[in-house]
């Protein structure tokens, strides 16, 4: 885990399970970008599919085709002191890192909401074991009043990698009428069922109706 100067530098080094990466971003052509992060509920309907991590890192948030990959995360009566806490620590010991930092700014750009919250906890990223779905929304963007963005954290390329994916417009679209599509018509097997029994009942009706219609035909000739 490496030498820890402070009692918050292992409680830490615990919640990111890795020493701080090596700061490549600029090597490898990254810029600050001017971007926003879309919410949980926004991102879900432009088809990017939030899935939870097996690890608990907070640092492994990845996104991947259209894969948004973020660790799990209890939320509890001691969430706001210590991350506030760990926070403060960050900015006062040079060259500790800014990793907890970076991780609650991305959160707080995807939550906004009870509902965000709610996408979240079905998801498996969020497990609330205090207060409502608003009050973890209300939680996020209390702990992100006076941070600045880092560009260079690998939250960033996250960030980056998203912005670019909903920048393509025929993909945006189609994944957005895709989960549309799928959150009307097809969230249970009895859907998926009715939609083809439905289907199969119109085309019966089409192949009738084409029948009778040449058989008319036919009698007056």
């Amino acid at each position: 885990m490496g030498k820890s100067v402070h009692i918050l530098d292992v409680y830490r080094k615990s919640l990111l399970l890795m020493e701080p990466r090596p700061k490549m971003l600029h090597k490898r052509g990254y810029w600050v970008p001017d971007y926003l992060i879309p919410t949980a509920t926004e991102l879900n309907e432009a088809g990017v599919r939030l899935k939870s991590r097996k690890d608990n890192s907070l640092t492994n948030i990845s996104f991947l085709g259209k894969d948004l990959k973020i660790p799990p995360m209890i939320v509890d009566e001691e969430t706001e002191r210590l991350f506030l806490n760990i926070m403060a620590f960050e900015r006062s010991h040079v060259g500790a890192g800014n990793e907890v930092t970076a991780y609650i700014f991305f959160m707080d750009s995807i939550i906004k909401s009870a509902e965000d919250v709610e996408l979240l906890k079905k998801r498996g990223i969020i497990y609330n074991v205090t207060g409502s779905s608003q009050d973890v929304a209300k939680l996020f963007c209390s702990l992100s009043k006076g941070i600045t963005f880092d560009s260079e954290t690998e939250l960033n390329n996250v960030g980056y990698e998203i912005s670019r994916w909903l920048k393509i417009p025929l993909k945006k679209k189609w994944n957005k009428c895709y989960s549309d599509l799928m959150n009307t018509y097809f969230k249970s097997p009895w859907a998926i069922v009715s939609v083809i029994a439905a289907t199969l009942a119109l085309t019966l009706s089409m192949i009738q109706t084409v029948y009778t219609v040449l058989s008319y035909v036919k009698r007056e000739q």
